[in-house]
């Protein structure tokens, strides 16, 4: 099965730092997830895709076809997290690449989800799921559905995009270049950074990725 692509034209890069590829990045990630997200509405599946950044404000990116990296149909942040996890991990420092003359300039995931205020106090029974390791966000009244981006570029720099619905996006960029970004947590930043250094290294993660 081919991978979909779209190509975008980056005319106002997106000012996050003072590094022309980050910000050219950023800007490809926030088209992304409003031309391929917002503007095709909620309730859609997750989507992984490589991004390669060319001269001239030009980013092409490319989509997993969901069979390689979910197979099985399970919870995406599960899906993604059970590929990476075979995959070594990101040493702690990465040599400084260039993000225009690479195949895959970065990976990114984007997802909906549930989220809840950082002050939100959990029911008891609620509580005791999450503590087993079980996602509750979704069963409370007061929680709002979310779309997220996340990615990570071949200099490990991760970026975050989250847009509550009926809400403007919020973008972020994190990390140095050349550096293992600490900043970002979780599975989803985990699994992108293992996946992004292994295709930098060449290793064939998924049947027709960019070579």
């Amino acid at each position: 099965m081919p991978w979909e692509t779209h190509s975008f034209t980056i005319s106002a890069p997106t000012l996050l730092t003072d590094d022309p590829a980050t910000n050219t990045l950023a800007a490809a990630l926030t088209a992304i997830e409003d031309e391929l997200g917002e503007r095709q509405g909620w309730d859609r599946p997750a989507r992984l895709f490589t991004l390669r950044a060319l001269p001239g404000g030009r980013v092409e990116a490319a989509f997993v076809p969901e069979r390689l990296w979910n197979p099985g149909d399970d919870n995406p942040a599960d899906a993604l997290w059970r590929r990476a996890g075979a995959l070594p991990p990101v040493p702690p420092i990465v040599l400084p690449g260039d993000v225009y003359g690479a195949r895959v300039s970065a990976i990114g995931f984007m997802f909906e989800g549930w989220s809840r205020r950082a002050d939100t106090e959990l029911p008891e029974p609620l509580a005791q799921l999450a503590q087993r390791g079980a996602r509750v966000n979704h069963m409370l009244p007061s929680s709002q559905e979310v779309r997220l981006v996340h990615a990570v570029d071949l200099n490990q720099r991760t970026f975050h995009i989250v847009r509550n619905r009926g809400e403007q996006p919020q973008v972020h960029a994190a990390g140095q270049r050349g550096g293992n970004s600490t900043e970002m947590q979780g599975v989803i930043p985990a699994a992108l950074s293992r996946i992004m250094h292994a295709m930098r290294r060449r290793v064939r993660v998924f049947p027709g990725q960019p070579a």
